[in-house]
């Protein structure tokens, strides 16, 4: 097994020092990322603005110099949202604003609202006789971070599955965002939903709260507009820098491309993407080559269960033991303050390490804890050392998946900055020395 260690020798200065300082300066990385976001739009996968950012990042990719190709991968079930309306029903009725979550058919969905509060198992147990074949009301808490948005999944996770054991025919959640902000993400049986689920503005759905507690039977009718079919093909954007002594071994760093539509997944996960591009671009023109292979990866169809990443550990199985860290950088483009090292001590004083370069854009402190929820996963799962970036929340937790994640939102000072602080880290891993 070979260990990884750091020493004070094991950078080429000039070609760090060179790559942070380009990274810094001037480059497309803000141009790449306007373009993505305000000309190609939302990018779910399966869409055709999903297949235009491929064949854009490919050609930002080969038109650089980088060695780059597409990865095709399965994905087992296409949905494409589509218009939803819905009407309530009681003494008065209103439109509320409302959206599917991933997965709803196409079709009219016509029931009462049983108001739930929060969705707990005690709540569902007073209310079990008036549950069954209803679309009950939850409520959620404001989510404003990262930390909210952990929360609001887990709750999630846990009224579905309260909600398929007392036969429930739908869930309506109450938007955690304010000023009728909605958003979108897949539930937790990902692309095998049991029943449909929506999100329903915060402002409305308070607004029926108030009508039952006064004693209104509610009754809902929502029409749903989408696109269901069968699985279907997508692509991963994969490049590469070869490694000078040791090519077979790789680092690789990705960023997912794909995103919801609602707006048009700038910090979600555009400014990443671009970040990636970069990196890869300005190595290339430095001329750098780095001992072990560089690997960079723009994931698609991550959105709906990791399935670009996940299929790429499965075609690499019998070369993984050579995928010495991987990287994913998924938390919005606010400030880098460390790393998530996802369980593995020996990750934390080498990443302290090869940061140092870049001293000067920290402090940096490594979270030795499991994150999960994008592209590392798999990689997790086979063993393979694995990073996510830790960034400051900077307008990420509002926006997550929010028709507000739109390019006006990126902290473009933070994305350079970032942009730097991957570059160092990257090339850091790729020129290890190793101890057997």
């Amino acid at each position: 097994m070979l260990v990884l260690f750091f020493s004070a020798g094991i950078y080429s200065q000039t070609d760090v020092e060179r790559l942070i300082e380009t990274m810094l300066g001037e480059t497309p990385i803000e141009e790449n990322l306007q373009e993505l976001c305000d000309q190609l739009g939302g990018r779910i996968t399966g869409s055709r603005s999903n297949t235009k950012a491929v064949n854009w990042a490919y050609k930002k990719l080969t038109d650089a110099g980088v060695k780059t190709w597409k990865d095709p991968f399965e994905v087992p079930m296409l949905w494409l949202p589509g218009m939803v309306e819905a009407s309530v029903y009681g003494m008065e009725s209103f439109s509320p604003l409302i959206v599917t979550k991933y997965g709803v058919p196409r079709g009219e969905y016509i029931s009462r609202i049983v108001d739930l509060g929060m969705g707990t198992q005690e709540e569902f147990e007073l209310k079990k006789s008036e549950i069954e074949g209803k679309f009950i009301l939850v409520h959620t808490e404001l989510c404003l971070d990262i930390n909210g948005l952990f929360a609001e999944y887990a709750q999630a996770a846990a009224v579905e599955r309260l909600a398929d054991e007392y036969g429930a025919g739908g869930i309506i959640f109450m938007s955690s965002r304010p000023k009728k902000l909605l958003y979108r993400f897949i539930t937790s049986r990902g692309v095998d939903p049991t029943i449909p689920q929506f999100v329903m503005a915060r402002e409305d759905a308070k607004r029926i709260n108030r009508l039952i507690d006064n004693g209104q039977h509610i009754e809902v009718t929502i029409r749903v507009d989408a696109q269901s079919g069968n699985s279907f093909t997508s692509q991963n954007v994969i490049a590469e820098i070869p490694g000078s002594e040791k090519p077979e071994e790789v680092i690789i760093i990705g960023a997912h491309i794909d995103s919801w539509a609602m707006g048009t997944g700038a910090n979600d996960n555009g400014c990443n993407v671009s970040m990636m591009i970069d990196i890869a671009r300005q190595m290339t023109k430095l001329g750098i080559q780095p001992k072990r292979t560089i690997r960079f990866a723009l994931w698609n169809g991550e959105e709906q269960g990791y399935f670009g990443s996940w299929d790429y550990t499965r075609e690499h199985l019998d070369a993984l033991d050579k995928h010495l860290m991987a990287l994913s950088i998924d938390i919005g483009s606010g400030g880098i303050i460390g790393f998530f090292t996802n369980g593995r001590e020996e990750l934390v004083r080498i990443v302290d390490n090869v940061l140092a370069p870049v001293d000067s854009l920290g402090p940096f402190s490594q979270i030795n804890m499991p994150i999960v929820g994008t592209d590392n996963f798999d990689f997790m799962l086979q063993g393979v050392p694995n990073l996510v970036g830790n960034h400051k929340p900077y307008n990420y937790g509002l926006n997550y998946h929010a028709a507000s994640d739109t390019y006006d939102k990126v902290d473009l000072v933070s994305l350079k900055k970032n942009s730097a602080i991957v570059a160092a880290l990257t090339l850091g891993f790729a020129n290890l020395d190793e101890e057997k």
